[in-house]
């Protein structure tokens, strides 16, 4: 699994992913791509196969819903949190992403929701017609 974490949320998280957790994780500030058009970002993640991982909730919603293919995205809903508290709610969407991928499950077109309190929701994106 590989992951790009978006401008905002605290890039460390992409180092805490890579040394912490061992997953090829990296920063949209490290890739050039601070202010980029949130469609650019959900384009980018999708070229490298990699989920993304984001607080703006309403606005990658709309994208995923908008695009036929997407390689996934972990969406924190409360994007008010301290770095350390970033830090803990991905672990915990990592590593469920984690066990869907041993069950055989991978993120293509999924969503994860993760709320403050832990409690996980995934959902198809775009939905199926």
């Amino acid at each position: 699994m590989k992951f790009l974490v978006d401008e905002d949320l605290s890039p460390s998280i992409a180092l805490y992913l890579c040394q912490e957790m061992y997953f090829d994780a990296v920063a949209v500030r490290d890739r050039n791509l601070l202010n980029a058009a949130d469609y650019e970002i959900l384009e980018y993640a999708f070229q490298k196969d990699r989920i993304l991982i984001t607080a703006n909730v309403k606005d990658f919603e709309r994208f995923a819903n908008a695009r036929e293919i997407h390689a996934g995205i972990i969406l924190i809903c409360n994007g008010s949190l301290l770095r350390k508290e970033q830090m803990k709610a991905v672990s915990i969407a990592v590593s469920v992403i984690a066990d869907e991928y041993d069950q055989g499950r991978d993120m293509v077109n999924r969503v994860l929701y993760i709320e403050v309190d832990g409690d996980l929701k995934f959902k198809d994106l775009p939905i199926s017609k």
